[in-house]
């Protein structure tokens, strides 16, 4: 019987100590979240400052050149996407979402080309053979607006140069009600129904120096990189929202199994305790017999 109750103290301890570290975890995401909410909103509103120039700068530029260079596909190049995963695991079921997209876009499109940020996918595609040309470990977790930057000078120079004619992205976009669901997004060309939606001012109220053309240029990187950057702060916010469901879940049933072995704990003790009575009570009823006879 004291084998019994100790080994239900040990579980007990156990699952207190496991809620402990999902609470903790919990917190933690809680807090991740809140911080990379505040730096969407931000980066949301410089990307329509962004798209509402470049929108003026097309409602007023009828040269094809510049159309042609940001808003076709080559018959040449290859195709790139790029996943969007995390560099840890128990947040559900987010990363293998991203990874089991990754994988069917990657079988539809032979000979694409594959960047990974997050460990986790490139993990995942190695073992299915897949080659991963590039990965960025510690990105989803802690994104940076730099190397978005860094990142989409390079993927507009390969587009420019028609090595890459298309590039996709595949993340989760963040949900404040329902369930995550993971997407894929083209980064590169840009689509014209991404600037029809913004007021465009009349030509005469803008001046552009040098000209429109290579003022579009160069905002060009720059919408690429805060429309990546804006995908990782997305993507980083999914993953925590699954994480912190995830570990609430995990508390849920830590407390679950805390009741269920707590009243284990005390029937198996009132058993002890009512097993000591019977000893206690038989051995004095065989002293009264020993004093009797």
């Amino acid at each position: 019987m004291s084998n019994s109750l100790n080994d239900i103290k040990r579980r007990l301890s156990s699952v207190k100590q496991t809620k402990q570290i999902t609470n903790a975890m919990y917190l933690l995401s809680a807090a991740r979240l809140k911080q990379e909410m505040l730096g969407m909103d931000y980066i949301i509103s410089h990307i329509d400052a962004l798209r509402r120039s470049m929108g003026d700068i097309l409602a007023q530029n009828t040269g094809a050149a510049l159309h042609n260079t940001y808003f076709e596909i080559s018959p040449k190049g290859t195709r790139l996407y790029m996943s969007i995963l995390g560099d840890k695991g128990l947040c559900g079921g987010y990363n293998s979402d991203v990874a089991m997209l990754t994988l069917e876009k990657l079988r539809e499109t032979p000979g694409a080309e594959v960047f990974c940020f997050g460990q986790i996918g490139a993990n995942f595609l190695k073992s299915k053979g897949i080659t991963v040309n590039k990965v960025f470990p510690g990105s989803s977790m802690h994104p940076e607006f730099s190397l978005a930057k860094e990142i989409s000078e390079d993927l507009i120079e390969n587009y420019l140069t028609d090595r890459i004619n298309e590039v996709y992205v595949i993340y989760t976009p963040y949900a404040q009600s329902g369930r995550q669901k993971c997407v894929c997004a083209r980064l590169l060309p840009f689509l014209y129904e991404d600037f029809s939606d913004m007021g465009h001012k009349k030509p005469d109220e803008l001046r552009y120096e040098p000209n429109a053309t290579d003022v579009f240029k160069g905002m060009a990187p720059f919408y690429c990189a805060s429309l990546l950057y804006d995908m990782l702060m997305q993507s980083s916010a999914s993953e925590n929202a699954a994480r912190m469901e995830s570990m609430l879940s995990a508390c849920d049933n830590a407390d679950e199994m805390i009741s269920e072995l707590a009243t284990q704990l005390n029937e198996v003790r009132q058993l002890t305790i009512t097993n000591e009575i019977t000893e206690i009570s038989a051995a004095a009823e065989a002293r009264k017999k020993e004093r009797t006879e």
